[in-house]
């Protein structure tokens, strides 16, 4: 018997860097998904490539959402903006 939710709800650890917080992360323990004040530093490692990252502290107007288009063991976050 399948078992259902209404909701569900990830609760973060800290990743390498202390102002960032890891909320999902794959079977080899690479993040997925993370939060923070503070976008991690391109050549950082244990980010999925594709894993996205939502900077809580940005002004109103400017993207929030950036994703790794590096590789695990080389991040590189790059702004994740609307198609012109």
């Amino acid at each position: 018997m399948p078992f259902l939710m209404d909701t569900i709800t990830l609760t973060g650890d800290r990743a390498a860097t202390a102002s960032v917080n890891a909320l999902l992360r794959d079977w080899r323990g690479d993040i997925l998904f993370a939060t923070g004040t503070t976008v991690p530093t391109d050549g950082d490692a244990g980010y999925a490539k594709g894993c996205l990252f939502i900077d809580t502290d940005v002004a109103t107007g400017t993207t929030g959402l950036y994703c790794n288009k590096g590789v695990r063991t080389a991040c590189v976050f790059t702004a994740v903006t609307q198609a012109a």
